[in-house]
This record gives structure tokens, C-alpha cells and sequence, in this order.
């Protein structure tokens, strides 16, 4: 009876929600702006023809140096802009410049950690800040080894 309850008890436990990766998105104050960071971000000459989406990516610990990558998908297209984030030295950093205003998926993959996604807004002379935090994928414990019994040995021997 105890082995039932521990394989019902690690069973449960394997299928809990684990905690997911979020992003967070920031649109900063009155577009078109002349000073500040989202002026470096969207240049004079293109402010008023595109948007930008802009963003970085950092594990639930606070750290950066997650290897993956992140897309951005027009809704309803068949294709996607994918690009590799930028190296820890550059603060895991992505930017999609000179985007044209519409609906899109966001999206993040890092290997070990829970992928994440968001529709997005793009309007034209707006930057959309991204601020993706990526939760470890939680793995199930490893199983004891099971020993082997006179009968598997012989079999093996053959």
C-alpha cells in the first residue's frame, strides 16, 4: 500500500502546474517623442511610418546568458522573423526595427526553459518594450534503478 501512495503522490506531483515564463509589455508615454530612450529606439525619419518592438530576456534567478531565440509572427501569416538573443555581454537584447503597424505573436524559446508568447500591437511611432522573464522546465525526478533478478541475468547472458 505505501508504493501505491508514493507512485499516486510523485504522479500528482509530476502533473502540478509548474510555474510558467512571463513577459511583461511596457509602452512608454506619448509617441513620436524627440528625447529619451524610445527616440534612439525609432529614429525621426522612420516614426512616422513604422513601430519597433524591443525587449530582453532574463531566468527567474535574475540571470542573463539564456541561449535561444525569439520570433515575431504577423497574425494570420504563414511566415516569422526569427533571430537569436543577443549574448549575456549585450543584456540579452532583441529588437525588431522598421515594423509595420498591425497585430503580431511574440514569442521566446530558450533551451531548458518554458517558452513564452503574447499577441502585440504594433502602431506606428511606438516602441513596445518586452521584458521576458523564462522559468526552468521543472523535470521529474529520477527513478531508482531496478535490480536485476536471477532470471534477467541469465536472459542477458545469451
Amino acid at each position: 500500500m505505501p508504493r501505491q501512495a508514493l507512485l499516486c503522490f510523485v504522479l500528482l506531483l509530476a502533473c502540478a502546474p509548474a510555474a510558467r515564463s512571463t513577459m511583461r509589455l511596457e509602452s512608454h508615454g506619448y509617441p513620436l517623442q524627440t528625447t529619451g530612450p524610445d527616440a534612439v529606439a525609432l529614429p525621426v525619419e522612420e516614426r512616422y511610418r513604422y513601430g519597433v518592438v524591443l525587449g530582453s530576456v532574463v531566468t527567474v534567478a535574475g540571470e542573463r546568458g539564456c541561449n535561444g531565440e525569439v520570433w515575431l509572427q504577423p497574425l494570420g501569416a504563414p511566415v516569422r522573423d526569427v533571430r537569436s538573443i543577443a549574448a549575456a555581454r549585450l543584456h540579452n537584447m532583441f529588437r525588431f526595427p522598421q515594423l509595420l503597424p498591425g497585430r503580431y505573436e511574440l514569442g521566446v524559446r530558450c533551451f531548458g526553459f518554458q517558452p513564452v508568447r503574447e499577441k502585440v500591437q504594433v502602431r506606428i511611432g511606438h516602441v513596445l518594450r518586452a521584458v521576458v522573464t523564462m522559468n526552468p522546465i521543472q523535470r521529474p525526478p529520477p527513478q531508482p534503478e531496478r535490480s536485476e533478478g536471477p532470471a534477467q541475468r541469465v536472459s542477458n547472458r545469451r
